[in-house]
């Protein structure tokens, strides 16, 4: 393939289509209500509008497909983790709701929407990071 933004937006979209699928088959599989579609759906149109701004602003670094793979397969590994640990990680809300007990850092972490939605800019601050140290060289 000659155009470097196809190659780029191929690996990251594949990539994030994965994770869509592992995640959903997580949200059925640990889940109560299992809405795995739903999250099919919101993981693939998120990484869809990622993977389109990631592969233009690789593009226009100049970055080597190597490093988009590695920045969205991080990515797509804190997305199963976090999804995991979500469902798995257990609170009593009634405690919680009653005062009785508070919720650690990391069970806010785990349940604040800031959490998801802002890992989706790490790819593109490493990237950018990167391209800085090599500039620096």
């Amino acid at each position: 393939m000659k155009n470097i933004f196809v190659q780029h937006f191929i690996y990251s979209f594949l990539c994030t289509l994965i994770t869509a699928t592992i995640c959903a088959y997580l949200q059925n599989a640990l889940s109560i209500d299992r809405v795995g579609i739903l999250v099919f759906f919101v993981i693939g149109v998120a990484g869809l509008i990622f993977s389109l701004t990631f592969a233009l602003f690789q593009k226009w670094l100049k970055q080597s497909v190597k490093s988009t793979v590695i920045l969205v397969l991080s990515l797509s590994i804190y997305l199963m983790v976090f999804t995991y640990l979500f469902h798995v990680i257990d609170i009593d809300w009634y405690a919680v709701s009653e005062g009785q007990i508070q919720l650690t850092l990391f069970q806010k972490f785990l349940h604040s929407e800031w959490s998801y939605w802002l890992a989706f800019l790490f790819p593109f601050a490493a990237s950018w990071l990167y391209q800085k140290t090599l500039k620096q060289i």
